[in-house]
């Protein structure tokens, strides 16, 4: 079972995709653009700068996620998830920008940023990952009619959200969902063709692959 979770940050994203994971005893899979710094030897304060004007460290992130989940069981919790993941089950967990500014305001109480400077950045977080996704993939992430599942996570607690998707999860498995998935076709093009790769690497785990050698070949272009 392959299951997708999306969300703005604050939405319980994280959580809900471990709690999910260990109630179904499935592998959590997890690759961000730290990871991706660690693999290409880059410092990650570099590649987080770089990264603002240069799409590469994206394409190259979702290609080892993509790699990654040709797993049978795996759960993919990351803002994209639900677009660029094949998946049986895509969900995309919702709550106010001001629940969400209160839980990160919470979370990073030690650092004594007050609420409403929380409630901007994370407002302008938002927009600018949007246009990002906009940018890169086409990816309206506002325009959710692809998806399964929208579950509004701002009232409920950590249980109820995970025993949703399980409950989803173990229904999907169940019953054949007619579905389409528009957006995977385009993005795999736009990431093979950006990053010089053939295609059938994003999907074919028969393919073996040096993340660091596609980086540096990629810059040749």
């Amino acid at each position: 079972m392959k299951i997708a979770i999306s969300g703005h940050s604050g939405c319980g994203n994280t959580t809900a995709t471990h709690t999910v994971a260990k109630i179904l005893s499935i592998q959590v899979l997890n690759y961000t653009f730290r990871n991706l710094a660690e693999d290409l030897q880059i410092p990650f304060e570099v590649l987080q700068q770089s990264s603002i004007d240069n799409f590469i460290f994206d394409y190259l992130t979702d290609l080892i996620l993509m790699r990654r989940s040709q797993n049978a069981s795996v759960i993919v919790g990351s803002r994209l998830a639900a677009w660029n993941i094949d998946s049986e089950l895509r969900i995309w967990l919702y709550a106010s920008l001001e629940a969400r500014a209160s839980r990160i305001n919470k979370r990073e109480k030690a650092k004594g940023i007050p609420y409403e400077e929380v409630l901007y950045t994370t407002l302008k977080r938002d927009e600018q990952n949007s246009k990002r996704y906009l940018q890169v993939y086409g990816i309206d992430i506002n325009d959710r009619t692809e998806l399964d599942i929208t579950i509004n996570t701002e009232s409920l607690t950590v249980e109820q959200v995970s025993s949703l998707i399980v409950a989803a999860a173990q229904w999907a498995q169940e019953n054949s969902l007619q579905r389409t998935h528009s957006h995977l076709p385009r993005i795999r093009k736009i990431i093979a063709k950006n990053l010089n790769t053939p295609e059938d690497l994003l999907f074919d785990p028969s393919y073996e692959i040096n993340i660091k050698e596609i980086y540096l070949n990629s810059l040749k272009k």
